[in-house]
């Protein structure tokens, strides 16, 4: 991605930096911002850090465009002359198809191991509630994004927010567009530091510049309102929604012409970019604010001086946001784990680097080649089928009536009784299209796409063992993506059961659909207190609801709990080879008389597996039954096996 003017650029910070007084004006409204002594510096802060991490991040951001448009197709940036074939065959589409729902094929779950014993049944509840809300916030389409975002630039990126929702705070997770995140350059990770010696396991800052219309900024800050305008020149948006017009770049002003299109400048008139910068808890270890604290003298029982305490300003960390050089927000960061509310995933690690690589940066080369054989090889069936003419000077023959192109006419002086003559063409090397199948291989080998991923039985192998074992072989690229994926979700996880412990405070009503195909309904909420020794605690009140809908008031428990909850995610069972293998043993194990059919039924997975059971114990009772009445008196019949 190259440098974008209005997009995070210089250019943008430095037309609304404050100016002299610190005053800047909207030209729109005649208002003017006066920020004080102290706004200034949360925005020069604030503005110092986007810099320097926009500009480590350029470092990285180079061809994510060029990935994108390899992906869609958009794989020719010259223009080609119009009788020459551009052709694309899209390989890299084929590749990432074929690799990615592998790796969603089964939504991924969450399962919360306490720290503390004692905390089971409560750890039952949470994975009951995040099951609910995955269910209801449609939480597998943010994460696919993540995923093809992952693939396409090599990173991909969630967050975990909470929003207002009717009064009441709402766990949000969704993805972030990787065009709009600014990471420090000292990460490792969104919540990692990457240097060896650091103090401090937390990356110091995380920026996400993210455009936005103006009405949903001046309806988010109305304190600000007046102050906020249209000021963004989003290339790279227009270029990523539109991958047809062809683009050119000035190198005189710097502006972009797009063609078919007379707009010189795509300024957005209903854009503005809003910035939030967040920082980490060491980062604001030096910003202290005095506290009145009042206490009473225990000998007279009368109130005492009140005394004045220095306590951290942003004990969670700090939250910067601006626009158009007008502070919008500066507040602490406001979860209690003292985390950035974003999660990364990388499709593959570069080892202490944030940013991953992209699956097209391997396949980007192989593809324009092998787009270029096959163009060049339809230009010469082109030039053969339709051979160029050969028209003596004195044949007397009007050449302008024996146009045909792509053919050409060429004039020469063959004597007197010179007759037009048909040249034949070069014929096409026999060699050509072995080097077009060839490269197709070397494609597929750099991708790790191989034919028995995409459903397609091997050459050569019949044998039901080989084959598996040849998928197994196949699949470990996708394996190590899946081990990715887990270790992106652990983090998810482990964030989301913070947000809840925080933000439920008030009863809510949760619908879960069990394996048995039975929907429950239960009510939960969590209060928070201060234990005796003065830190933070939660009693979780759990209430269920009986089959007929109502509340059933025997059944409410109360949770005390202190500790954490680990977080472990499992999707690597759901790659296609494991679960077939996977049936494949339970079968012979059931066959072996090793396990029963409960065990089968539920390490498979099977939808109402339970109802499945009761229908083969209530087919098997009533066939022993019919047994004892059919047996002659005094003969016990042998009970089936269940």
């Amino acid at each position: 991605m190259a440098e974008i003017t209005g997009f995070a650029g210089p250019g943008l910070l430095d037309e609304h930096a404050p100016k002299g007084d610190g005053g800047v004006k909207n030209g729109e409204t005649g208002a003017t911002y006066n920020p004080t002594d102290e706004e200034k510096r949360a925005l020069k802060l604030a503005e110092r850090v986007f810099e320097r991490n926009k500009k480590h991040r350029a470092q990285y951001d180079q061809k994510w465009m060029d990935y994108y448009h390899m992906f869609r197709g958009k794989q020719w940036k010259e223009q080609r002359p119009s009788y020459r074939h551009s052709e694309v065959i899209n390989l890299v589409f084929r590749t990432l198809q074929s690799m990615i729902p592998i790796q969603l094929d089964t939504r991924p779950k969450f399962e919360y191991l306490p720290e503390e014993p004692s905390d089971s049944e409560l750890a039952k509840i949470l994975n009951q509630v995040s099951e609910a809300d995955w269910v209801k916030g449609n939480w597998g389409e943010a994460l696919l994004e993540v995923v093809w975002d992952s693939n396409l630039y090599g990173c991909g990126l969630s967050s975990m927010l909470v929003k207002d929702s009717l009064g009441r705070p709402k766990i949000v997770f969704g993805s972030a567009d990787p065009f709009y995140c600014f990471p420090d350059p000292e990460a490792k990770d969104v919540n990692k530091d990457g240097s060896t010696f650091g103090y401090s396991e937390q990356a110091p800052s995380f920026v996400y510049a993210e455009p936005m219309d103006v009405r949903k900024i001046k309806k988010k800050y109305p304190e600000v309102k007046d102050f906020i305008k249209a000021d963004l020149q989003d290339l790279l948006k227009g270029s990523k929604t539109n991958t047809s017009p062809m683009k050119f770049r000035s190198p005189i002003d710097n502006k972009v012409i797009i063609e078919g299109s007379s707009a010189m400048d795509l300024v957005d008139k209903e854009k503005a970019l809003l910035v939030t910068c967040y920082l980490s808890p060491e980062y604001c270890e030096e910003d202290f604010e005095e506290v009145e604290h009042k206490a009473t003298d225990p000998e007279t029982g009368l109130e005492a001086p009140p005394e004045y305490i220095q306590k951290a300003k942003y004990p969670n960390g700090r939250k910067i946001v601006y626009c158009n050089g007008v502070l919008c927000e500066d507040v602490d960061n406001g979860y209690d784990d003292a985390e950035f509310p974003f999660d990364r995933y990388a499709n593959y690690t570069l080892p202490r680097e944030f940013w991953g690589m992209s699956e097209i940066e391997q396949l980007e080369g192989p593809q324009k080649t092998f787009n270029k054989l096959v163009s060049f090889v339809l230009d010469v069936l082109t030039i053969t089928g339709n051979p160029i003419w050969m028209v003596p000077s004195s044949s007397g023959i009007d050449v302008e009536n024996m146009v045909n192109r792509p053919g050409l006419i060429v004039e020469y002086d063959n004597g007197a009784e010179g007759k037009p003559t048909r040249e034949e063409g070069v014929g096409l090397q026999p060699f050509v299209m072995q080097i077009i199948d060839k490269m197709a291989q070397w494609f597929d080998s750099i991708g790790g796409s191989q034919d028995v991923t995409r459903g397609v039985q091997p050459t050569g192998v019949t044998a039901a063992s080989a084959i598996s074992t040849l998928q197994e072989a196949a699949q470990t690229r996708i394996r190590q993506k899946t081990r990715n994926l887990d270790y992106f979700l652990q983090g998810v996880g482990t964030k989301y059961a913070s947000r809840v412990f925080q933000f439920k405070t008030a009863p809510e009503i949760y619908r879960l659909t069990n394996n048995d195909g039975v929907t429950k309904y239960f009510k939960m909420h969590v209060e928070t207190y201060e234990h005796e020794d003065g830190l933070p605690a939660h009693r979780v009140h759990y209430q269920p609801f009986t089959e007929d809908g109502q509340i059933d008031p025997d059944q409410g428990t109360i949770y005390e709990t202190r500790g954490k909850f680990d977080c472990r995610v499992a999707t690597g069972s759901t790659l296609p080879f494991a679960k077939a293998e996977l049936e494949n043993k339970l079968l012979a194990f059931f066959d072996r008389g090793i396990i029963d059919n409960e065990e089968v039924l539920k390490r498979s997975e099977y939808p109402s597996y339970q109802m499945v059971l009761e229908r083969m114990q209530a087919a098997a009772a009533a066939a022993a039954q019919a047994q004892a009445q059919a047996a002659p008196p005094g003969k016990t019949p042998e009970q089936p096996a269940a």
